[in-house]
């Protein structure tokens, strides 16, 4: 059976969520001091696509990181996307996709 877009983007989703902390990891060894680790809506992303322990388990393993004194962690707001009105399937409503960039920061 063949998956859905959706199930595809799900399994992105997941994978991308997934490489976070080998992502912070990988940041913490190297020479940047600034890096944007994700791009969209963290905490709604975690909570569809994992199951609740498997959300606990990546938030608890990110605390890790978010409670070091020396990073910083920020939010920046995205332009939002907006979609719909149209498509060859005919008329939509339009939707605005709003998204973040979560930025990690090494303190001086």
């Amino acid at each position: 059976m063949a998956q859905t877009k959706s199930k595809e983007l799900d399994h992105y989703l997941k994978s991308v969520i997934s490489g976070v902390p080998k992502k912070l990891d990988h940041f913490l060894s190297g020479n940047e001091n600034k890096m944007t680790y994700y791009t969209g809506n963290w905490s709604t992303d975690v909570a569809n696509n994992f199951t609740e322990k498997q959300s606990e388990k990546i938030f608890k393993n990110m605390s890790k990181y978010i409670e070091r004194p020396d990073l910083q962690f920020f939010q920046k707001k995205n332009k939002n996307i907006e979609i719909g009105t149209w498509s060859e399937y005919g008329e939509n409503e339009p939707e605005s996709i709003s998204s973040y960039d979560y930025i990690i920061i090494k303190r001086a």
